[in-house]
């Protein structure tokens, strides 16, 4: 068996990033990875998915306390920050929850590859959000998966895959945590193989891709002219942030982080929307059933919900956040 030598790695990762975070530890504390520079997002953007979160990371500190290049490009394709990253001779490029596009001449510079860690099941939930869209579809059957990038975006051939069993009663908070650490056990798994440079790869099956785009407003809405089923996903999808939302008939915006499907606890109402108060329970009605709202966010805080007074139903016409 020949010798081992240790590979030289960059790693890509927006900076408030709770999977870049684990990534650059485990990358700078093995003995067989030079981690020799990271990229992440540029001065005053963050990554959407942990804004407002208690326990913040900063994977540019983090990686300035260890001596680690940081590189902070607003276009990472841009030639002089190509030329940048291949004066440091990387054999890999690792990429674990990165933002920007890499285009062909970026991912030309590493000696071996550029891999990159999805927290879907790809070919499926390629793209944005895959805990949104996952959670809003009912999705049972995830995974995570890296893949050996190539200019499409999240299709190039599948190197190793960890399958991940949902219940379909998580939130997308909670998805996005277990497949977190989904993806920490999968670069465990793969580092050897990648320093070995003895990976495989597999295509990804064409038929099979699913693509989403980034959420917006019209998706986290609540149409209470929907079943239950639907509209307690989309409460599940949205949570924590920037959450479920709904109008009222007052003019007001409610943005519901928890529901319960009580089913026809009381008798059919008048039309979807329609609002029922019980011992300081607030119930919504739906196409098929009741509602309980259990949580609202108020100026950022968890609330029991609660509606302002003099609201009778939801309504049941689209208005974008904000617009009323």
């Amino acid at each position: 068996m020949s010798e081992l030598h240790p590979i030289r790695v960059v790693l890509f990762s927006e900076v408030n990033s709770k999977l870049g975070s684990p990534f650059l530890s485990i990358l700078a504390e093995h003995p067989l990875v030079q981690l020799v520079g990271v990229v992440t997002s540029p001065p005053g953007k963050l990554c959407p998915y942990f804004i407002g979160e208690e326990d913040q990371v900063d994977l540019e500190k983090q990686a300035s306390e260890r001596g680690i290049p940081v590189f902070r490009a607003a276009k990472v394709n841009d030639p002089a920050v190509i030329s940048e990253l291949a004066a440091l001779e990387p054999d890999y490029f690792l990429i674990g929850n990165y933002q920007q596009i890499l285009r062909p001449d970026i991912l030309a510079v590493p000696t071996v590859t550029t891999v990159n860690f999805h927290p879907s099941p790809l070919p499926r939930y390629a793209g944005w959000a895959p805990f949104f869209w996952m959670v809003r579809e009912g999705e049972l059957d995830s995974g995570v998966t890296a893949i050996d990038v190539t200019p499409e975006i999240d299709g190039g051939p599948v190197i190793m895959q960890k399958p991940i069993r949902l219940t379909g009663h998580e939130t997308a908070l909670e998805v996005r945590e277990s497949h977190t650490m989904a993806n920490v056990a999968l670069l465990r798994q793969l580092l050897p193989r990648l320093i070995a440079r003895e990976y495989t790869t597999s295509p990804q099956v064409a038929d099979l891709r699913s693509y989403f785009s980034k959420p917006e407003d019209r998706d986290y809405w609540l149409d209470f002219t929907q079943p239950s089923a639907a509209i307690a996903r989309t409460v599940r999808a949205g949570y924590r942030r920037p959450g479920a939302y709904v109008s009222t008939d007052r003019g007001d915006q409610l943005t519901i982080l928890t529901v319960e499907d009580v089913g026809r606890k009381f008798p059919e109402p008048d039309a979807p929307g329609m609002l029922r108060v019980e011992s300081g329970a607030v119930y919504a009605a739906s196409r098929d059933g009741w509602l309980r709202l259990w949580s609202i966010d108020v100026k950022g805080e968890e609330r029991l919900a609660r509606v302002p007074d003099g609201t009778a139903r939801f309504d049941t016409r689209f208005q974008a956040r904000g617009d009323i």
